[in-house]
């Protein structure tokens, strides 16, 4: 049920998401390269609790996709990223409309439901 409930609610953000070209897995990446400027792929890792090479991919999609790019003023080993304009433009279409979805998600949750699945989300977080 776990699964298929997560299934759910990616499916729910990739439809709402679908018009702008992005999907749901992509917005947290996108979003730390964002709050992190200029950021490394071993940093948005580490802040999103994922593997180097999934973030690499991610950012390659990204960075194809007009979203990222690397920094010119990096000086350093290893790659880092800067949002595009388009990217910022990007984030600023997609807020609304995330808060949207979320609303409808939870609005069909009473509050002691509300407060429940975030004990468990947070429960199930230290396990794993």
């Amino acid at each position: 049920q776990m699964m298929r409930s997560s299934h759910y609610i990616l499916k729910a953000y990739d439809e709402a998401y679908r018009p702008f070209g992005i999907r749901a897995t992509q917005m947290p990446v996108l979003g730390a390269v964002a709050r992190r400027q200029p950021v490394t792929i071993r940093q948005i890792a580490n802040e999103l609790e994922s593997e180097r090479s999934v973030m690499s991919r991610k950012l390659q999609v990204m960075e194809k996709s007009g979203w990222v790019k690397e920094d010119p003023k990096a000086s350093g080993k290893e790659k880092t990223f800067v949002l595009t304009r388009e990217g910022k433009e990007l984030i600023q279409k997609i807020l609304p409309v995330r808060m949207d979805v979320q609303q409808r998600l939870m609005s069909v949750l009473t509050e002691d439901e509300l407060n429940l699945l975030m004990t468990l989300c947070n429960k199930l977080k230290a396990v794993s």
